[in-house]
């Protein structure tokens, strides 16, 4: 599992490096992409804790911030079935791992799992793993619809009449390949299949 977590941690951390970069070149859907950013290094730090310089307490400000804009935002949108939505699940999810421990190091670690799981009634354990076997299911059901986004557009056919800049415009194109839809939903797909993993091992 040693080597699964760290691999998956390099991902995650990947996927929030890359939601960063996406704000910077995009400069639109701030709160989405800051979000999805969170969610990537929030969970890098969870599969591999002791590398985490970030407080525990810090994260979960974070997500609750998170948790409270969305919902927020699902509230005046009158649906909870958008990204918003979307959000306000991500968000929960990671409170609620980090209250059952994630992320937390050393003694610190086995003492809130052992709060979460073991050292509370067994009403307590059942309704944690209820969780997350339904937030398993949900990002499950996520990875399959961000699967199905995933597929390239169509490449542009280049015009034989624009020689001298050919250069430019593909290395416009390698750059604006950060900013399309599709790599979006590979990232998402990574994150979903991640956040069950971690999700499914709580159970």
């Amino acid at each position: 599992m040693g080597l699964m977590s760290g691999g998956l941690a390099v991902f995650c951390l990947v996927i929030g490096l890359l939601h960063l970069l996406r704000l910077a070149m995009r400069r639109r859907d701030v709160a989405v992409e800051l979000s999805h950013a969170a969610m990537g290094l929030g969970m890098a730090a969870m599969f591999l804790p002791l590398a985490d310089p970030v407080p525990g307490p810090v994260w979960t400000v974070v997500f609750g911030l998170g948790l409270a804009w969305f919902g927020a935002a699902a509230l005046r949108s009158g649906t909870i079935s958008g990204e918003a939505g979307h959000h306000v699940v991500g968000s929960g999810a990671m409170l609620f791992m980090l209250a059952a421990g994630h992320g937390a190091s050393g003694a610190g670690a086995g003492t809130a799992a052992h709060a979460a799981h073991g050292g509370g009634s067994a009403g307590t354990l059942g309704i944690a793993s209820v969780v997350a076997l339904v937030l398993t299911g949900y990002f499950g059901w996520h990875a399959l619809r961000c699967f199905d986004r995933c597929r390239p557009a169509e490449p542009a056919v280049p015009d034989p009449g624009q020689e001298p800049g050919a250069a430019a415009v593909a290395l416009r194109a390698r750059i604006r390949a950060f900013t399309t839809p599709q790599l979006a939903a590979v990232a998402h797909l990574v994150m979903a299949v991640a956040m069950a993993v971690m999700l499914l091992g709580m159970v």
